[in-house]
């Protein structure tokens, strides 16, 4: 069998991956039940939490959007393949071969491009500064003193699992149309791609008037976001302005 079911019984073939078979709740929801180092550290620690806090130093050095969304799906690759100690890893090349096209396909799907080779390095700079948090925190040993580097807080404490696949899901999202709606504004600006500025609209449209906006609008009142996030998407005329000023033109 070349394909592994999915928890939304998806048929995925990870050495074939087909970007419309990617689901961000099969990611969320396997990466919050596999543990960081192997299981070696303390107390379980997910991969979606270490790749949450990465989002989360990723917002707090200012870095573009997309590196922010870059860095929590930068481990996604693991809920199809799996992971290998480093350690191994690097001894396994086809391996290797499948993790990084796999990887390239989600973040091509969820960021709609390509991403840099210079936005490739803050994001394995912040996930390497993580990792040495987490041993600094959960092992017995520290593997570097990389974690002086971060600049904000990466307490890897026990969550329950479902609260973290909630928090991912969530702030995929809240990310994916904070990104569409500064697409739309800017080709709205321009005057370009009228098709595409219709179908962001609509995108937007859709968000605005669903549970999902209320929801994260409500956790965003409550102060359960980062500080630093840009959320223009969550204001209450965000979108709304948007939309008005579109259907002015």
């Amino acid at each position: 069998m070349s394909y592994i079911t999915t928890v939304t019984g998806k048929h995925f073939y990870p050495l074939n991956p087909n970007q419309q078979d990617i689901d961000i709740e099969d990611i969320a929801h396997a990466l919050s039940l596999i543990c960081r180092a192997n299981g070696h550290f303390k107390h379980f620690y997910s991969v979606a939490q270490h790749s949450i806090a990465c989002a989360g130093e990723a917002i707090e050095r200012g870095y573009s959007l997309e590196v922010i969304l870059g860095c929590l799906l930068h481990d996604a690759s693991e809920a199809y393949l799996c992971d290998v100690t480093r350690p191994v890893k690097k001894h396994i090349p086809a391996y290797l071969q499948a993790e990084e096209r796999l990887q390239g396909v989600i973040w091509e799907h969820f960021i709609g491009r390509e991403l840099t080779n210079a936005e490739r390095r803050k994001i394995f700079e912040i996930d390497d500064h993580i990792l040495s948090m987490e041993f600094h925190l959960l092992m017995p040993e520290d593997l570097n003193e990389d974690y002086r580097k971060l600049q904000g807080a990466c307490l890897c404490e026990f969550k329950d699992t479902q609260e973290v696949k909630a928090q991912f899901i969530r702030l995929q999202r809240i990310l994916h149309y904070e990104i569409a709606m500064q697409k739309a504004e800017q080709l709205l600006r321009a005057g370009n791609d009228p098709e595409r500025l219709q179908s962001l609209i609509k995108e937007l449209e859709s968000y605005y008037a669903s549970d999902e906006w209320k929801q994260d609008f409500e956790v965003d009142s409550a102060g359960l976001l980062p500080e630093k996030l840009k959320r223009g998407v969550l204001s209450e005329d965000g979108i709304y302005n948007l939309l008005e000023e579109y259907n002015m033109n």
